[in-house]
């Protein structure tokens, strides 16, 4: 399971302040623990081992690589299976475990769980080998294992589930929910991609504006639930209409674009009246027919994404006036 590019999973500086933070609890605690009357004396090593590293994990974390951060958890579980080990009796540090687990597990996903859990299990067993009898027996090691199993597969889990929602978000962000197309600004972040290609390869690039003709007569005449599904339809046949290269998108209202990368005029012309001879056809359908005016243009030096809409919407405005349902070229 890879994180996405900008989640929080790969930012760096909350690795960096929640591993501090983990040490920074780690040397609170023992402090709170070493002022209560009655608890059994430990060693206090863990703690001035956490200290200074607190203060360099703040002050380096954010410029280290990724992989230079992983070890941060295993240092942590060596740290708490020495204050277990020597600590008298069956105490119950072991439960700080959970820490190193829930930070390895979260940032470095199933091999950072399964990693850092096979690390607690070696850990573990080598601290209760190094107790007394009495306080050294198996159940203890089958609770540790068990319950950092669980938290390591919770956390993946919630990981996962919090991937997807915010895979689903950006999507949405970048679609039209009626026609399932993209829209403004999903049509803007790949029409950057494709300009920059072009440009880069020297090839000419084409814009296609469409505007459904008398489209409030449709909504006035026929409700707008099928205004709504003649829509939806207009943007099934520009999608279907289309290559993989591409870019097709809902403008807004009753207005389309299609970006045609590799092609020239005479090539969106041509797209443009396959797309409005299929929409006439709209019985076929059970829909109404529409009429649709269309605004082409093309160009293999263009500089940027407002540019070509301009022209392609000025050529639009020709067809318009110029009767509607037709195709006009922008004329330079």
């Amino acid at each position: 399971m890879s994180p996405l590019p900008h989640s929080l999973r790969s930012d760096k500086r909350l690795m960096t302040y929640t591993a501090a933070a983990m040490y920074g609890a780690a040397v609170l605690d023992a402090a709170i623990e070493g002022l209560l009357p009655g608890d059994p004396s430990f060693a206090l090593a863990p703690a001035l081992v956490a200290l200074p590293l607190v203060a360099l994990i703040l002050l380096l974390g954010p410029r280290l690589a990724r992989w230079a951060l992983a070890p941060l958890g295993p240092l942590g579980v060596g740290l708490i299976a020495y204050a277990v080990a020597t600590t008298p009796g069956a105490g119950d540090g072991a439960v700080l475990y959970m820490w190193p687990v829930l930070w390895t597990t979260f940032f470095f996903g199933r091999r950072g769980a399964a990693s850092i859990v096979a690390c607690v299990g070696v850990a573990h067993v080598l601290t209760l080998l190094s107790l007394s009898s009495a306080s050294s027996y198996p159940g203890r090691w089958v609770d540790v294992m068990v319950s950092v199993c669980v938290v390591a597969a919770v956390t993946l889990m919630l990981v996962n589930r919090n991937e997807q929602l915010l895979a689903r978000l950006t999507r949405e962000a970048r679609t039209d929910e009626l026609t399932g197309l993209l829209n403004r600004r999903g049509f803007d972040e790949r029409a950057l991609i494709e300009l920059a290609r072009v440009r880069r390869n020297d090839q000419s690039i084409a814009l296609v504006m469409f505007d459904l003709d008398h489209f409030k007569h449709v909504n006035d005449e026929w409700g707008h639930d099928v205004g709504d599904r003649v829509l939806a339809r207009t943007g099934a046949v520009l999608a279907e209409s289309s290559r993989d290269i591409d870019v097709v998108a809902r403008f807004g209202g009753e207005e389309f674009l299609v970006l045609l990368p590799e092609s020239d005029s005479i090539d969106a012309e041509a797209f443009a009246e396959r797309v409005r001879l299929a929409l006439a056809e709209g019985a076929s359908s059970g829909l109404p027919a529409v009429q649709v005016s269309a605004g082409v243009d093309a160009s293999s030096t263009i500089g940027d994404v407002e540019t070509l809409l301009r022209r392609a919407d000025t050529a639009l405005y020709d067809a318009k006036r110029a009767g509607r349902d037709r195709t006009v070229v922008f004329q330079r």
